[in-house]
């Protein structure tokens, strides 16, 4: 009976020059189908590697869904208000209620 070895082996690059290394070795017996047993071997490393980086991720993604939402709350709450400052009816000038400068040549004082 023939044991084969193998060995698979994955380094990701991780930000700030850093990086995750992660190997996995099986032992094949004579028989066993090796195709399936490397097969399993790179899925379950592909898989555990990027574990860590996955829940990253994701919780950098919800972080940005509840932004969003706060931001959308936001956003119609400002519109809201704008809507109701739109349908208060201002008051006409008065034509003759126009501040003049003191200095015009209008102003008695300086005839």
């Amino acid at each position: 009976m023939a044991l084969k070895n193998i060995t698979y082996q994955r380094v990701l690059n991780l930000e700030d020059y850093n990086s995750k290394r992660l190997e996995l070795s099986e032992e094949v017996l004579e028989g066993d189908d090796e195709e399936e047993a490397i097969s399993r071997v790179m899925f379950m490393v592909e898989r555990k590697i990027r574990e860590d980086v996955s829940t990253k991720v994701e919780q950098e993604i919800r972080q940005l869904k509840k932004e969003l939402r706060e931001l959308q709350t936001e956003y119609d709450m400002l519109k809201n208000q704008k809507e109701n400052l739109q349908q208060i009816a201002l008051p006409d000038p008065d034509p003759d209620d126009m501040p003049f400068d003191l200095e015009s040549s209008n102003n008695p004082e300086y005839f």
